[in-house]
């Protein structure tokens, strides 16, 4: 458990790094821009370009994996019962049952992992922190 959380957290700062190195890309362009130092006129739409980039990166993975870092440090997780079939062949860290993607670091499920398991999982990225297969014992 403790190095799902670890993978969750280089995630986390993974995301953090890259929309922080796309606003100090913004700040060079809009700086050249103030100066008026463009060469092209492509040179202004580039900021309009890194703003909607950061916006979407965003919105779609920091801010949820900061709320779901909260989640992690009070240790409120959802939990649910999953059943994979044999036709579902977990890859590429990522499952999905019922229209959900779930996420997982490497090594969680071996391959011809089909059957019953309990996931406790982040509520808004999905991703998965702990699995028990029924029939195993958890691992505290």
């Amino acid at each position: 458990m403790i190095m799902m959380i670890i993978y969750f957290a280089l995630g986390l700062l993974a995301s953090f790094a890259l929309v922080s190195a796309l606003f100090a890309l913004l700040t060079v362009f809009l700086r050249k821009i103030w100066n008026h130092s463009c060469k092209s006129r492509l040179s202004y739409l580039a900021p309009i370009v890194l703003v909607v980039m950061i916006s979407y990166l965003s919105a779609v993975l920091l801010v949820p994996m900061v709320f779901d870092s909260v989640q992690l440090v009070n240790r409120q997780y959802s939990v649910r019962e999953i059943e994979i079939p044999a036709e579902v062949v977990p890859r590429n860290h990522s499952l999905t049952l019922d229209g959900q993607i779930y996420y997982f670091p490497p090594g969680v499920f071996k391959s011809g992992a089909q059957g019953r398991y309990q996931i406790t999982y982040t509520p808004r990225t999905f991703y998965i922190i702990n699995v028990v297969r029924f029939g195993d014992v958890p691992d505290h």
